[in-house]
């Protein structure tokens, strides 16, 4: 994938990065994973409010929470070990949650894991506590996922 975008965009004058060398480092590489979720929430939106038209906010946000990105679709663009396969929803903006841990080696960024994924039976009531706290504190009615399409 990063060599594609080097190929053509780089290549052909198109970037404008003026330290190339910060290509595929771990700032950009994630700069990269959310072009690819925001390109592929744009797309899953446009599949259900119209190919090709401007798409609102909300409609966006609609194809966030309904995002599925799978094995298949991660060869397809090339991000196959790029990043994880993930499918969100309107309680679960994470797509699953799952992390890499990295090291540091004083020159660059090792990843030293696999996949690990968060213990949610452990994780979702904090989550939904200190949500509901703030919610709460701020005076803002939680959206109610169940009721919406």
């Amino acid at each position: 994938m990063i060599k594609e975008i080097e190929k053509f965009v780089y290549a052909k004058g198109k970037g404008e990065m003026e330290d190339r060398s910060r290509v595929g480092s771990i700032y950009y590489n994630r700069g990269v994973v959310f072009g690819i979720v925001a390109t592929e929430a744009i797309r899953t939106a446009q599949a259900r409010y119209g190919k090709g038209k401007p798409m609102t906010g909300d409609q966006i946000r609609w194809g966030l929470e309904h995002l599925s990105i799978d094995d298949k679709d991660l060869k397809q663009l090339g991000a196959t070990g790029f990043m994880q396969a993930l499918k969100v929803s309107c309680t679960d903006h994470e797509g699953g949650g799952a992390v890499k841990f990295l090291q540091w080696d004083g020159k660059k960024w090792n990843t030293v894991t696999d996949w690990i994924s968060s213990d949610q039976s452990l994780v979702r009531p904090m989550i939904e506590e200190s949500a509901a706290k703030y919610a709460k504190e701020k005076g803002i009615t939680p959206r109610d996922c169940s009721k919406e399409g």
